[in-house]
């Protein structure tokens, strides 16, 4: 491998085509060799090393816009624009961010983390060079995977109507995080499969030019181009429909053909989409072969085996909630398992072998999941909604205008809830708690451990009300007990003291009964509650909790403002409460990216800060 130094995009204006191949192999093995070691996304990035490539040959970042759609392909632009000496720093504390990031870099000029936002930040931006007579190219480079969620078409319905100049650059792997499902999919499955139309457009423009009356034919090749786009692609039609000039596909591992389509689309004064088709894990044969997503976002790993090196034996907790809807769903064909392109991330590959008739992924439209849920409610079916806490922040008006408002019975499993590691500021699920507290009917609840989740899984399907189940990105202790009945709202205490009172749920049970053992060699008994329900949370233990006069302590992974230590606080207040009430929890801030543990500390909620802060008020 050639040292750092030789990834520098300005060197590429220079090189021939075997000096960008060569290249392509070094930046590739300095993916492979870093990410290994810090984890990060693999697959996608190797997968565009030679578009990036392309792209710095064609265009300048100093001057020129490049948009990263979600940005978890951006790792080669990170690498050719100065950061390639930081790479061993990737999503560590303090580190280099896994998408692109604005206060990184000077050539980051938009970050994301969701998906399809890129066309349409690229649109604003287009439009304010051009108010501003400005003469710069916007780029977004956007997936398959991405262009299916109809943001993208939002934006792209407004550029077709004001012709806007934009390059759009669809890099198409086929696949997004796993496989890639829905009709927008199987449409460029017709585009691709359509090769024959780039190759007949150039022999028709031959033949044309060699007779005189095909040389006055040619002057009129837009409408032939057209037509025979027609004929050859059928519903490749698409983005020309839509007001965008399109061209592919194109190899998007062929530098010639790249640089020859990048020039064009430069040279455009209409918007244009440059339809690209490169392998995903291009390079690295477990991530060529990988169908699953695993090589997608991957931890630390040996890259001689693929393995990856940190696991633990203990399942996660996604696996534990997959498997007890699994045999709920087995024995209950009512049960209908949806996900919005989170088939690998939330475990759920053996429901979709085993039940495909209760399987449904709608691929990236989370808005749309919870809506077809809804549907599926309204229709005596008992919907099970598998999603990202961040990703279920974009379905927010589907829960409260529908959802909720018509009181239907859709179970959300909200994986990746409370802190999130190496993903940083846009994956954070600190959000849900504070957006589904003030939605009527909505019942949120969080399991302390395996058990607890499987009671809150079948009570869930008995509810029949929207229900939401919220568990982290940890990794627990499988348990095989026979799933109980809880009453709705009711919490339990789980260790006795007289001094105070611990609220907390989830994982920080067990964080709270550490906390409270510790205390209690300094005779500070507190007892601990697990508020397993926290909308709507139990009236009548808060209101003996109330009664008992003893300082209360909120402990909980959540936003501060709208969270259940904000609830409990204004009932404290309205009920005349007197002692000590205090909220541990997230101040109003964004959070970055590091490990789990870093971050608990990094927001004060490690066990030591809780402790010395309660000390303080028994000294």
């Amino acid at each position: 491998m050639k040292e750092n130094n030789n990834f520098d995009y300005k060197k590429i204006k220079e090189m021939d085509v075997n000096e960008m191949q060569e290249l392509a192999v070094n930046m590739r093995a300095f993916i492979l060799n870093n990410v290994s070691k810090t984890g990060g996304h693999l697959s996608s990035n190797l997968g565009i090393v030679d578009l990036t490539i392309a792209m710095m040959k064609v265009f300048d970042p100093q001057e020129d816009i490049f948009l990263y759609d979600v940005g978890h392909q951006c790792y080669p632009y990170k690498i050719l624009t100065g950061r390639s000496d930081k790479f061993d720093t990737l999503r560590k504390k303090d580190g280099l961010s896994g998408f692109q990031s604005i206060n990184e870099s000077e050539y980051d000029k938009f970050e994301a983390g969701h998906s399809s936002t890129s066309i349409s930040t690229g649109l604003g931006m287009a439009c304010a060079r051009d108010l501003d007579n400005k003469n710069y190219n916007v780029i977004s480079i956007i997936g398959d995977g991405s262009i299916s969620n109809g943001l993208a078409y939002e934006a792209i319905n407004q550029m077709g109507d004001t012709k806007t100049k934009q390059i759009i650059i669809l890099n198409d792997n086929q696949m997004s995080i796993s496989q890639n499902v829905g009709a927008i999919h199987n449409t460029l499955d017709t585009i691709r499969a359509g090769k024959g139309y780039n190759k007949a457009k150039s022999n028709t423009k031959n033949i044309l030019n060699k007779t005189k009356l095909g040389k006055s034919l040619a002057k009129g090749i837009d409408c032939i181009k057209d037509n025979i786009k027609k004929v050859y692609l059928k519903k490749g039609s698409l983005f020309d429909d839509f007001g965008i000039e399109y061209y592919g596909p194109i190899n998007g591992h062929d530098y010639e053909e790249l640089i020859k389509y990048l020039n064009i689309a430069k040279n455009e004064t209409n918007p244009v989409l440059l339809h690209v088709i490169t392998q995903k894990g291009k390079g690295y044969q477990y991530a060529e072969d990988d169908k699953t997503g695993k090589f997608h976002g991957i931890s630390a790993f040996d890259y001689k085996t693929g393995e990856v090196t940190n696991s633990t034996n203990l399942p996660s907790y996604s696996e534990i909630i997959s498997s007890y809807v699994y045999n709920f769903a087995r024995k209950d064909k009512d049960i209908i398992c949806i996900t919005p392109g989170m088939c690998y991330g939330s475990k759920l590959e053996t429901i979709k072998e085993k039940l495909p008739n209760q399987y449904i992924d709608v691929g990236i439209a989370e808005e749309h999941s919870l809506l077809f849920a809804n549907g599926l409610a309204l229709s005596k079916k008992k919907p099970i909604v598998f999603i990202y806490s961040t990703f279920l922040q974009r379905g927010y008006d589907e829960l409260v205008h529908d959802i909720a408002r018509m009181n239907n019975g859709v179970t959300l499993c909200i994986d990746r809830a409370g802190l999130v590691p190496s993903d940083g500021v846009s994956h954070q699920g600190i959000f849900d708690i504070p957006m589904m507290m003030n939605v009527p009917n909505m019942i949120i609840s969080m399991p302390k451990d395996a058990k607890e989740a499987n009671n809150l899984i079948y009570t869930s399907l008995q509810t029949n009300k929207p229900f939401a189940i919220r568990y982290p990105k940890t990794n627990i202790k499988y348990d095989f007990g026979k799933a109980k009945l809880l009453p709705i709202g009711s919490w339990e205490v789980v260790k006795g003291g007289n001094d105070g009172i611990l609220i907390t749920y989830g994982d920080f049970v067990a964080r709270a009964i550490k906390i409270a053992e510790e205390l209690s060699k300094s005779d500070i008994k507190l007892s601990v509650i697990n508020a397993r329900f926290i909308k709507p949370f139990d009236t009548k233990l808060f209101d003996k909790i109330l009664k008992a006069e003893k300082p209360i302590y909120i402990y909980e992974e959540s936003l501060k403002l709208g969270s259940l230590g904000s609830v409990l606080a204004q009932t404290a207040v309205e009920n005349g409460f007197k002692e000590k009430f205090k909220i541990f929890a997230i101040n109003d801030e964004f959070i970055p990216h590091a490990s789990r543990e870093e971050l608990i500390k990094l927001v004060n909620l490690d066990e030591e800060t809780i402790i010395s802060k309660i000390k303080e008020d028994f000294e």
